[in-house]
């Protein structure tokens, strides 16, 4: 059983709302509540997002505890909403 005390204010809100069945285990987009997370800072080269900006990807795309994609703030945003890190064509 997951520690609901452990998790983040966003983590925590998605698993009040989707259970914590298979939390940190099995994750699906389609299936699952979908949250962001800021990464930690590291040092040394940053992945780059690719949502189309070319900036460094800050953010992790979450579904029940497991990180999907990462990308900017903004492309997450997009990606929490819709499903797709970059804008509709």
């Amino acid at each position: 059983m997951t520690d609901l005390n452990d998790l983040s204010k966003s983590a925590l809100s998605a698993a009040m709302r989707g259970g914590t069945a298979g939390w940190g285990k099995i994750g699906s987009a389609q299936a699952h509540i979908r949250y962001s997370e800021k990464k930690p800072t590291r040092p040394g080269r940053r992945r780059t997002c690719n949502c189309g900006c070319n900036g460094p990807a800050t953010h992790a795309g979450m579904a029940n505890g497991v990180a999907l994609t990462s990308a900017c703030e903004l492309g997450i945003a997009r990606w929490v909403r819709t499903g797709s890190v970059r804008a509709t064509r």
